[in-house]
């Protein structure tokens, strides 16, 4: 696991190379403490942070192939690399290393530019090829490990992380009205868009080419199409569970190989305790697995009982910390350095928590992401059935309903700062009503609709912002797949934007600032694809989520962890925001700040922050959102 920068110079711009990809590299000492390099030759300066996992002494890297005509910066690890270096070598191709960077170099050269396909990892990476003279780039099919990049004419810049790309001095810094609208929408922004204009993010699966005179991009991967009838797809649920076993017993044992240590990340929830259930079987090592969790004060998210049902059960080395609103307070200087891109997801924070607790015991961690985009875990998958089934009811029915829930809401319900709490599910399921399903999943999920940024915005922003197609990637990502069932539409979706954008940056930002790698076993493509081509009744059958893992994990887990309410990584925000986090919010969006910057309207936004505070609303993902951005532009100081 590490960090990559580089870049082009074939238009031969007068700068200290050497001294930019210098700068560059250090940005991100974070993500590879273990060693640092850097290659130049004519137009080609790469730089490489290294973080020792698999072949610690000889795996360094920019590394050459053994034929002198290629050189690649490589982050990630490939999970099969053993494998294919034997095929290679039956192949005659030679090894000077036991790294899976040579195999990478050795396939390319076998392969040429299908060698990618071979690789099951997680990976981004970029290959100079000095006889062919272009730049070989690609990032792993789910979108794990990052790698941003800007275009000038036919010379590429690249980094794994916007702080190092922003080093050198060709890099666009002024913001995006395009991802500024995504980050309002999302909480986040989707590949291939940055927050930074013309900056972009290499999408997942995705390829690109650069020569002196093109660029040329392409999907290496692309997510099956599923089209079911039945009595056409695999109805036997002992053989799925059977074939699921199989492929999840054997993606975990692939990751548990490496040269140091590897523990597991425990929540208490199905998928962490799955995975760490299995790998306790599967490890070779004598040793007891240490496992890592972290909890809250706050009882309605506490798992801390449900995690001492699986250490006890699995007899395992364990590790927890808790976390307050007081180290909130202590992050929150940080934050916009550990974001890199702003995104609104406050889970970040005991990410990081638990990425530094679980960093001064091991480098590398399984952990259970992926599971909820797969199998249906989200209750919003639960409650699209039920929107459904509401917009079926006769209107003059309808009416009349909507109006005693949204009474008993306003008048009955108090606003609770509770996980998942009643009156925010009500909130949140009327943002859904009346439209498409798709899009509905995402209004549910994100921040701030239309209607609602058109109060916050200035008037220089207003009118270039809300005249943009709001929800244009799910459009672009569903005319990239043929999926007749609608849950299966939005698990893939989930797949492409929540998941990649929001849940993976998350991880690895929040792990690789605390040099700690993550491995996510339910990612592993076969699964995936495996996952992609089950029946919908097999992920929520009937408002049973992730139907067929349940019925997997009663092989190992006790009933008690897998039959309860989900309660997701979530952080008691809604109260933080009332407490201890009321005065940095007010801070950061005050109307000095908010008019001195231009993009908001102070009287709007004032007006989100008062709601929230007499308790008429939970506001939290909003005034989340409004923070995280002033984050990561105080870090950034990037113009508009």
């Amino acid at each position: 696991m590490c960090g990559i920068v580089g870049f082009t110079n074939f238009s031969q711009d007068s700068f200290n190379n050497i001294e930019v990809l210098e700068a560059m590299n250090n940005s991100i000492e974070h993500r590879g403490p273990d060693e640092a390099g850097i290659y130049s030759q004519d137009e080609i300066f790469l730089g490489h942070r290294r973080l020792s996992i698999v072949d610690l002494s000889s795996g360094k890297q920019p590394m050459k192939s053994s034929d002198g005509n290629l050189t690649i910066v490589f982050n990630g690890e490939i999970y099969n690399y053993k494998e294919l270096q034997e095929e290679l070598k039956k192949d005659g191709f030679k090894f000077e290393t036991d790294s899976d960077t040579e195999v990478i170099l050795n396939l390319y050269r076998k392969y040429h530019l299908d060698f990618v396909k071979h690789l099951n990892g997680m990976f981004a990476f970029a290959i100079w090829d000095k006889n062919d003279e272009n730049l070989i780039m690609a990032r792993d099919r789910m979108g794990e490990k990052p790698l941003f990049y800007q275009i000038n004419k036919h010379d590429v810049i690249f980094a794994s992380e916007l702080k190092a790309l922003v080093k050198h001095p060709a890099a666009n810094k002024q913001i995006s009205k395009e991802g500024l609208n995504k980050f309002l929408t999302y909480e986040y922004i989707p590949s291939p868009y940055t927050i930074l204009d013309n900056v972009w993010k290499l999408e997942a699966g995705q390829m690109i080419v650069v020569k002196k005179d093109s660029v040329k991009k392409h999907f290496y991967w692309q997510y099956p199409s599923i089209d079911f009838i039945d009595g056409e797809v695999n109805s036997d649920k002992k053989q799925i569970i059977s074939e699921l076993d199989d492929l999840l017993r054997d993606s975990i044992r692939m990751r548990l190989q490496a040269d140091v240590p590897v523990g597991v990340l425990l929540s208490g929830g199905i998928d962490s305790s799955l995975v760490t259930a299995i790998a306790s079987q599967v490890k070779t090592s004598k040793e007891k697995i240490k496992s890592f969790s972290i909890y809250f004060d706050e009882k309605s998210y506490d798992e801390s009982a449900h995690i001492k049902r699986i250490v006890n059960n699995f007899d395992l080395d364990h590790h927890s910390q808790l976390v307050r609103s007081a180290d909130m307070l202590e992050i929150i200087p940080k934050l916009g350095s550990i974001m890199d891109e702003p995104m609104a997801d406050p889970s970040i924070v005991p990410t990081y928590y638990l990425s530094k607790m679980t960093s001064s015991k091991v480098k590398t961690v399984l952990g259970g992401d992926g599971a909820d985009e797969l199998f249906a875990g989200y209750p919003t998958y639960t409650a699209n059935k039920l929107v459904n089934i509401y917009n079926i009811i006769p209107f003059e029915l309808r009416t009349p309903l909507t109006k005693l829930i949204k009474f008993a809401q306003g008048s009955v319900l108090p606003v609770s700062g509770k996980n998942i709490a009643l009156d925010f599910k009500l909130k949140q399921f009327f943002r859904g009503t009346g439209i498409a399903s798709e899009i509905r999943f995402f209004r549910w999920m994100g921040g701030f609709l239309d209607i609602e940024k058109k109060d916050i915005l200035s008037d220089k922003f207003r009118t270039s912002i809300l005249g943009q197609l709001t929800y244009e990637d799910i459009n672009r990502y569903l005319s990239r797949v043929n999926i007749n069932s609608e849950l299966n539409r939005l698990l893939y979706l989930s797949q492409k934007l929540y998941l990649a954008d929001d849940i993976l940056v998350k991880t690895d930002r929040a792990a690789m600032q605390n040099s700690l790698e993550i491995r996510a076993p339910f990612l592993d493509h076969r699964l995936v694809e495996y996952a992609a081509g089950l029946h919908e009744r097999f992920k929520l059958r009937r408002f049973s989520q992730k139907y067929i893992l349940k019925k997997l994990s009663e092989k190992y887990l006790p009933k008690e962890n897998i039959y309860r309410p989900k309660k997701g990584f979530g952080v008691p925000i809604t109260q933080w925001l009332k407490d201890d986090l009321k005065e940095p919010m007010l801070d950061l969006l005050s109307k000095d700040r908010l008019d001195r910057q231009g993009i908001f309207n102070y009287d709007g936004v004032k007006d989100v922050i008062d709601d929230h505070i007499e308790g008429k609303t939970n506001n939290r993902k909003q005034l989340w959102s409004l923070m995280s951005l002033q984050l990561w532009m105080d870090e950034f100081k990037i113009g508009i």
